[in-house]
């Protein structure tokens, strides 16, 4: 992922996507695979620390930690 990913993606908790998943059925997309990352926000229910770490090739490593 790049920054902006990791910031987009990981930055708030909160952000389940649910609104773009419903519009997504609504146009019609029915592909699953990855809408949920259920795998992901679980580590926080066990886990003292999560922390990221993500390279785009020509860019540099970024790290994100909660």
């Amino acid at each position: 992922m790049s920054k902006q990913d990791l910031i987009t993606n990981l930055g708030t908790l909160a952000r389940s996507g649910t609104t773009d998943f419903l519009a997504k059925i609504k146009a019609g997309d029915l592909n699953l695979i990855g809408q949920f990352g259920v795998g992901f926000y679980s580590a926080f229910l066990v886990a003292d620390k999560v922390e990221v770490v993500s390279k785009q090739p020509g860019e540099p490593a970024y790290i994100w930690e909660s």
